[in-house]
């Protein structure tokens, strides 16, 4: 089964070198992804632009 539009999201790269990412489906209502301290995801309308939980550092991967 393709993976449906609940899995695309777009991403942004911030000033800071964070990323952000926030749902296709749901982009007119500022959905994004985001993680709560403890690990666990937040949920969509809980989360605002300027939270620290929406934002994702990128690590490189090495090749080994």
């Amino acid at each position: 089964q393709l993976p449906g539009e609940e899995c695309l999201f777009l991403e942004r790269l911030e000033e800071n070198h964070y990323n952000t990412y926030i749902s296709k489906k749901h982009a007119d209502k500022n959905w994004f992804v985001g993680l709560k301290k403890n690990g666990n995801s937040k949920l969509g309308p809980r989360t605002h632009y300027g939270q620290k939980a929406i934002l994702f550092l990128p690590l490189p991967v090495s090749a080994d």
